[in-house]
């Protein structure tokens, strides 16, 4: 075959055909499930896959994100080069053993004749599909696009190697089908329904949520990692894929029949094909030594590599816990342990349905090492199917535990196949309802730490109707879910779940679940009329008058599809941390320089620059406190939270001046302003810290303003015990000192004398009730948790404190029993 074969091929797939005879409409119907073929018919092949790559491009750009070069449109476009390359490879194959033979030309070698027809199909199929790619970056010259080198990068290791891929597999598999057009552009795409099987296997029967595959190349499983991070794990599994094409067209080559270009018994030009063989046993050699290693390579990860990771095992009557074996996790495995039966305890006594068999729990040390085994960085997660929930180490009591056993006992009565609730077509599940899922956790996992700590999920919602920033529940219910922030989204979800709970109890509550989302059948009532219902229900729910406004900051921040630059912007969040921990802070603030140049709408960007300019040189300082005045006096729809934040930043720095009368002034400007129960808590304690005129003054300005070390401010906080012994404000300081230490017993002392020697407002009395209930369980102090929960139950307590304190009560009652 000559070398110029592939190009006339090429030539020659570019022709518009010729009218021909009319096709029978049941060719049409056969031929619609193929890619392209009735519009090929016409037009030609490569010029539709042209067209479509175009019209992908163009339309693309009317979708938030996605529209850009940066990962999302890399995902998308990866879809469609698995497709299309596939198709191509396959057709310029049978172009090329429609050509007629070119006699001693087509006598060559047949490693040569298909490697060049090979590169052709994947050079071919990889231009295709960098038409998006042009459209986007042309269309990024006025639509933000925060990472060009991220986003190309993407691009060429997702659908540019996804194109070359299908390409030379495609090619591969029409010189083995043969000229036969309609089962060559059928069998053509079998690989890509096998590398979907294959992945969506994997996700089902191994703990990660991310996938590496030939089509997509890599998906991190979840969308609230905004940090997306292209790495090695990649680049390894990108290197097995090209092994096993290389191997496949290798063994294809050993049996090409070069004049007639397709694959017989008796192959052309006569002669041994050692070398495609060996090429063949060689990447086949090289696949298998990859797969084996792909585990510890990170791209394809059992729960066996998990288990090894991890090494600490210890089992309960419902939990095999397999956790980092570090020195602080052995320390209280063994009150992680009981945590979980206790959560688990709770659960299944709402839901009235306990699990089938043990739940297994990964523990992993922190967030990085919960991210390189399963890919879920920021958040936690669960496979319901599995039974499996995946944790990272935080402070007793875990605030997203029972959130997760709740995902992992709701199997039992979910769908069969992913106990999670779906609808099913033809006995297979097809609707997922990810605001069932995710509502029915927080509605067990009722009301979680935010409720709390701040406004009862119910109480929340009264807060969004407020704001005007409600959705809907039939939104909610569907793939719309994923529009709204987890914030929102969470909480609605969760408040209207736990209203059937409380209504119509939990038998209907898990009849509903499991029809994936069946309420009249269940209930007897549509959708619209059951919303109607729990609104209703709200409306008898009080909230503070300034709730609103003070958790307008806590819902602002909408979905990750919603803001320009997210992932470029977590990146740059990231890599600031990163440099300002190693001491690089010049870096840090170059980072944190761009991060407010592609995002100058959002305020908190602006507040952690000016926070990392304040330790640089006067000029730095001087833009420091301009930055923070502009967010404190003249930024316009700036929220209390923000407000309230610069504010505070500016007293620092007037203090550390010992410019203290404008620190006091600065302070007073915060206190009218509505916050939410911890910014409230740190202003107030600024304002008391600056107002105090007793012996202890001076140490605590030195808590609040020194700007130093924790080390230091524990001394700061026991100087004030010592100077004025009668003030509960110093042992509440020193007592969240001695907690933050790991002194649980001296903690829970110095609390206990906060509370009966008075704290200047019931904030205070609030947390310290809160810490102190921690510090003596986990000390065995049970008389000073009886006293937390005697407080955390008073009349002025919100709804949150008196669950809390319920929460404690059945702690005890649990921690009795065993």
């Amino acid at each position: 075959m000559s070398g110029g074969g592939a190009r006339a091929a090429i030539r020659s797939l570019l022709r518009v055909p010729r009218p021909g005879r009319r096709w029978p409409a049941w060719l049409w119907v056969v031929s619609a499930a193929l890619p392209p073929a009735p519009v090929a018919k016409l037009v030609g092949r490569l010029w539709t896959w042209i067209a479509l790559a175009a019209g992908l491009g163009l339309a693309l750009g009317l979708v938030p994100l996605v529209g850009v070069l940066g990962f999302e449109l890399a995902l998308v476009c990866a879809l469609f080069a698995a497709v299309m390359g596939l198709d191509v490879g396959s057709a310029l194959a049978r172009e090329l053993q429609r050509q007629p033979a070119e006699g001693i030309a087509r006598a060559t070698y047949a490693g040569r004749t298909l490697a060049r027809s090979t590169l052709a199909a994947g050079g071919l199929a990889a231009g295709i599909v960098a038409i998006p790619a042009v459209i986007a970056a042309i269309r990024g010259m006025w639509v933000p696009t925060c990472d060009w080198a991220f986003g190309i990068w993407a691009f060429l290791l997702m659908p540019a190697t996804t194109a070359v891929l299908a390409g030379a597999t495609g090619h591969a598999i029409g010189v083995i089908a043969g000229p036969r057009r309609f089962l060559g552009a059928a069998l053509a795409q079998l690989p890509l329904v096998l590398v979907a099987a294959a992945a969506l296997h994997r996700f089902y029967s191994a703990p990660p949520v991310f996938t590496y595959n030939a089509v997509l190349g890599y998906f991190p499983g979840n969308l609230y990692d905004e940090n997306v991070e292209l790495g090695a794990a990649l680049l390894w599994s990108r290197l097995e894929q090209a092994l096993w094409v290389t191997a496949l067209v290798a063994l294809v080559a050993a049996n090409l029949d070069v004049p007639r270009f397709r694959i017989t018994r008796e192959p052309r030009p006569v002669g041994r094909r050692i070398g495609a063989i060996v090429l063949a046993l060689v990447c086949v050699a090289g696949g298998v030594v990859l797969r084996t290693q792909s585990g510890a390579l990170g791209y394809a990860v059992d729960a066996e590599d998990i288990e090894a990771a991890l090494e600490g095992r210890i089992e309960t009557p419902h939990f095999v816990i397999h956790y980092a074996k570090t020195e602080d996790i052995e320390e209280v495995i063994a009150l992680v342990a009981a945590d979980h039966e206790f959560r688990y305890q709770q659960v299944t006594r709402q839901i009235g349905a306990t699990s089938s068999r043990k739940i297994r729990s990964f523990y992993f040390a922190n967030r990085e090492q919960k991210a390189r085994w399963i890919g879920a960085r920021n958040v936690e997660m669960a496979k319901p199917w599995r039974r499996e929930i995946y944790l990272e180490h935080r402070a007793f009591p875990h605030t997203s535990l029972r959130h997760e056993i709740a995902h992992a006992v709701a199997a039992e009565f979910g769908d069969p196949m992913f106990g999670v609730a779906a609808r099913h077509v033809l006995g297979v599940p097809v609707y997922f309802s990810p605001g069932l899922v995710e509502g029915l956790a927080v509605a067990l996992d009722w009301p979680g730490e935010a409720g709390y700590q701040r406004l009862t999920p119910h109480e929340a919602v009264r807060a969004l109707q407020g704001l005007g920033a409600k959705p809907s529940i039939r939104s909610l219910l569907s793939l719309e879910f994923f529009r709204f922030s987890s914030a929102a989204g969470y909480t609605t979800a969760g408040s209207f779940l736990r209203y059937l709970l409380d209504e119509y109890g939990a038998e209907k509550l898990r009849a509903m679940y499991g029809s994936g989302g069946d309420f009249e059948g269940v209930y007897g009532k549509p959708l619209a009329a059951l919303e109607r219902d729990w609104l209703a229900m709200l409306e008898e729910v009080e909230i503070p008058s300034t709730a609103v406004e003070a958790s307008r900051e806590r819902f602002r921040v909408g979905s990750v599809f919603e803001r320009p630059c997210p992932h470029a912007i977590a990146k740059r969040h990231e890599e600031a941390r990163e440099a300002l921990g190693r001491g690089d802070r010049p870096r840090a603030v170059e980072l944190m320089r761009s991060v407010c140049s592609d995002a100058p709408e959002e305020p908190r960007h602006l507040l952690t620059l000016a926070t990392m300019l304040a330790a640089g040189d006067a000029d730095e300082r001087e833009e420091a406190l301009r930055h923070w005045s502009s967010l404190a006096f003249d930024a316009e729809h700036v929220t209390s939270t923000i407000r309230a934040a610069a504010l505070q930043r500016l007293a620092r720095e007037a203090a550390a001046r010992g410019a203290v009368d404008r620190a006091r002034e600065l302070v007073r400007l915060a206190v009218p302003l509505h916050l939410e129960a911890g910014e409230r808590r740190q202003v107030d304690a600024f304002a008391f810290a600056l107002d105090h005129t007793g012996p202890a003054a001076e140490a605590l300005r030195g808590y609040f303003f020194d700007g130093v070390d924790v080390m230091r401010a524990s001394e700061w906080a026991e100087l004030a015990t010592l100077a004025e012994p009668g003030l509960g404000f110093a042992h509440y300081l020193l007592g969240l000192q001695r907690v933050a230490q790991g002194k649980m017993a001296e903690a829970a002392a110095s609390l206990e004398q906060a509370i009966a020697r008075g704290l200047p407002g019931l904030p205070f009395v609030k947390n310290a009730a809160r810490q102190l209930a921690v510090s003596a369980f986990r000390s065995g102090d049970i008389r000073r948790v009886e006293l937390a929960i005697a407080v955390l139950s008073g009349s002025q307590m919100s709804a949150g404190d008196r669950l809390l304190a319920r929460d404690w009560f059945e702690r005890l009652g649990f921690a009795a029993s065993r």
